[in-house]
């Protein structure tokens, strides 16, 4: 691309690496509430990015008057001053910055790269999105929901990367989404959330219907009790701890000192029941790509493989250092996953429910907080549909509890999980997960101190 070459070659004898990203999307939004669309919105933007290191003293910023004036990738002669004095400008905040002692450069290696299966729709961009809302809405309703509110979305997305190494390559990505939330009373909810790069399979009218279920069935809750509970968690009460083993198994959170995987590598850290990756090439993956920003190519890497800590995830330069296989997991400044997935299990839902003795179902979960990153402490709080069991039939809906735990405990004691699996992200999980339903025995529910 045309814009990134001149500001690669201005850039070149001033800095010893340099990433430089151009990326344009579309994007349209469909916001709903009592059961009425409110607004709709159709947003197109350019981001162009710099990752630039001299020295070792590493800077990373986004151009964004430059993006405006170069949002058809030419040079003009008004982007090619706004490239000179970017230029001129990174020479003077180098002086300015520390260097990162332990920083060994990018990528150099060139790749032949594979296309991810389904991870681009052309037809997004035809979408009666009030069609799709409006069906939801309906199918909600006829489950018993009175009102229901929630946002359909959809992403089409260019990228174009070029590195100071001599790697270029481009990728695009699409999406749609649909969030909703249905209710029958203000404390008897249900939530469903649902992502895809495709069109193909996407039916709002389920994720409404199961939306309206949820809310129907938390009739009439009443204030739970503590105490010590198996707790089944949805694919979506599940997405925020899956979030935070994504984050924590990046060697830039061990170095930080926010990781409970600090010290584990090989080790047995959870129940044989539980297998996790991070699959940077997961089909009609939300987060998918085919290479990352230095040009590596992505891979399915094992974070838990029956329990066992596997990997961290790493860029070219912390894998230099550690002496590591490059995981293709460069986030430039520091390495992050793609999409988090769990192997599907051997049970069905109602299977799961019913060897519960006594326990809880858990659709869906919200303000997710640690009180200890390194140890794995932190806490959530169940809504939209928080069901106690007994003896494998659920009794009634819960309201009032919040689940104080320790991600290591409940890894440790996963004793079952299901068979169908649900990819999505969401406000607590940005990102991507693909999950069943699981089982953990023996967790700590506590309830407000009065």
């Amino acid at each position: 691309m045309e814009i990134l070459d001149y500001l690669m070659k201005e850039l070149k004898n001033k800095v010893d690496n340099a990433v430089l990203t151009f990326v344009s999307g579309e994007s349209t939004q469909i916001k709903f509430a009592n059961n009425v669309v409110v607004n709709t919105s159709l947003d197109e933007y350019i981001h162009i990015g710099v990752f630039a290191i001299k020295d070792k003293k590493i800077i990373a910023t986004n151009l964004k008057d430059l993006a405006l004036n170069g949002s058809e990738g030419i040079v003009s002669p008004q982007v090619k001053k706004g490239i000179n004095e970017t230029a001129a400008k990174l020479v003077k905040y180098f002086k300015m910055i520390q260097p990162k002692e332990d920083y060994n450069g990018i990528n150099d290696k060139k790749y032949r790269y594979k296309e991810v299966p389904e991870t681009y729709d052309p037809k997004i961009k035809d979408v009666n999105g009030v069609d799709f809302v409006e069906k939801g809405i309906n199918a909600a309703m006829k489950e018993g929901a009175r009102r229901t509110n929630g946002t359909f979305e959809t992403h089409d997305v260019k990228e174009y990367v070029l590195t100071s190494e001599g790697i270029e390559y481009s990728n695009k990505n699409t999406e749609i989404y649909f969030t909703i939330r249905s209710f029958v009373d203000e404390d008897e909810s249900g939530h469903v959330d649902k992502a895809s790069c495709i069109t193909k399979g996407f039916d709002t009218e389920k994720i409404g219907k199961k939306s309206g279920e949820i809310a129907s069935n938390a009739k009439n809750p009443v204030n739970g009790k503590r105490g010590k509970y198996d707790i089944i968690l949805s694919p979506l009460s599940f997405a925020p701890i899956l979030n935070s083993i994504g984050e924590s198994a990046s060697i830039f959170s061990v170095e930080s000192g926010l990781s409970f995987f600090t010290d584990s590598l090989n080790k047995k850290i959870g129940s044989n029941k539980i297998s996790i990756y991070d699959d940077g090439r997961l089909r009609n993956g939300i987060g998918s790509t085919k290479v990352d920003h230095e040009g590596v190519p992505t891979r399915r890497t094992p974070i838990l493989e029956k329990g066992v800590h596997r990997n961290y995830l790493h860029n070219y330069s912390t894998a230099k250092k550690y002496n590591v296989q490059n995981a293709g997991n460069a986030g430039l400044i520091s390495p992050e996953p793609w999409n988090i997935v769990v192997d599907n299990g051997d049970y069905e839902l109602d299977e799961m429910i019913k060897s519960v003795k006594r326990g809880l179902y858990v659709t869906n979960v919200w303000y997710t907080r640690f009180s200890n990153y390194h140890t794995g402490d932190f806490s959530t709080i169940p809504r939209d549909g928080c069901f106690l069991i007994k003896n494998g039939e659920i009794k009634e809906s819960w309201k009032g509890v919040r689940i104080s735990e320790n991600i290591l405990h409940i890894l440790k004691n996963v004793a079952k999980v299901g068979k169908n699996t649900e990819h999505l992200r969401s406000w607590e999980a940005p990102i991507p997960i693909k999950s069943p339903s699981i089982l953990i025995k023996n967790c700590k529910v506590t309830v407000p101190t009065k």
